[in-house]
């Protein structure tokens, strides 16, 4: 798993970086955000507590390109944008989270029966163009359709809003032959507000994954390893 490196990351990147993995509901006071860019910068700048020059106008660039957003937010404060927050291919994400989350879809996409028996992969990241794009699109053993959302480590109850879209852009959309649309959330790590929004909505279930890494000496049957 590669390791992030802060002090090599762009700071608009580090923004995004410490509002999606630092902060639980994606948002900070202004304040805190450029005390964590001052932070992640290399040792001579942090000794002069020197803060990269127009990170205040970068932060309302970020607002105007749809990146950041102050809606429903007391003043200072910044958030993700919801659609930003989904996926952004213009904006470089850690390594390793694009590679845990991209694996995941890609693990679960290749048999989606281990989400749950007679599902049947549709497509995999399915772009609704005007909703946002689905990580698996799915039909059940009753052709009705499932969508699957998935979220690296602990997520918060916004990704319940997320789902709610996709299946209501699914309903008006595709389910013309009186199709039935649920929803299910992967994650990793419980999150007792998300576990509260999907327990009142009974067309959502919550799942878990887990992540387990094995050391061994050599790989299994492994004629290479076995000549020694």
């Amino acid at each position: 798993m590669k390791m992030v490196d802060l002090e090599k990351m762009r700071v608009r990147d580090l923004i995004v970086y410490y509002l999606r993995n630092e902060k639980k509901e994606h948002t900070a006071h202004r304040d805190g955000i450029i005390e964590f860019v001052r932070s992640s910068q290399p040792e001579h700048v942090k000794k002069g507590r020197r803060t990269p020059p127009g990170l205040t106008s970068l932060l309302s660039k970020l607002k105007k390109e749809g990146v950041l957003s102050t809606e429903g937010l007391e003043k200072g404060y910044y958030g993700l944008a919801e659609e930003f927050d989904e996926e952004d291919e213009n904006i470089e994400i850690p390594p390793y989270s694009v590679s845990l989350e991209k694996d995941l879809i890609n693990y679960l996409a290749s048999d989606p029966s281990q989400i749950e028996k007679g599902l049947e992969l549709k497509e995999k990241e399915y772009d609704t163009k005007s909703a946002g794009r689905i990580d698996l699109l799915c039909t059940d053993k009753n052709r009705d359709f499932v969508v699957i959302e998935t979220k690296k480590g602990k997520e918060s109850d916004k990704v319940v809003g997320q789902i709610q879209r996709y299946m209501g852009w699914i309903n008006r959309n595709l389910a013309k032959n009186g199709e039935n649309v649920r929803g299910i959330i992967i994650v990793n790590e419980f999150d007792e507000w998300l576990d509260y929004a999907v327990s009142v909505n009974h067309n959502i279930q919550l799942k878990y994954y887990e992540v387990k890494f094995v050391v061994r000496d050599a790989l299994p049957e492994n004629p290479v390893s076995e000549k020694f």
